[in-house]
């Protein structure tokens, strides 16, 4: 079985976690909450550091505290 790349991971916990709040697809979620699809993915495939206005922002349409994007976008252990 091949280990999960921390990428991986990421993309994994975000998927999951959208789904877990009722959207269907990365794109219903981009556009449910005025986000470009192409950054989200970048930012949950780990290709480039959120914003910090941006962070807020997704800590709310997730229902998440910082603590738990930043574990779990692998930027604080």
């Amino acid at each position: 079985m091949k280990k999960q790349s921390q990428e991986d991971i990421t993309w994994n916990w975000f998927v999951a976690r959208y789904t877990k709040l009722g959207y269907n697809s990365l794109n219903q979620f981009a556009i449910a909450n005025g986000l470009q699809k192409s950054s989200l993915s970048r930012y949950f495939h780990r290709q480039r550091h959120i914003p910090s206005g941006t962070m807020s922002h997704l800590c709310v349409i997730l229902k998440v505290n910082p603590n738990q994007l930043m574990n779990a976008i692998g930027e604080w252990k």
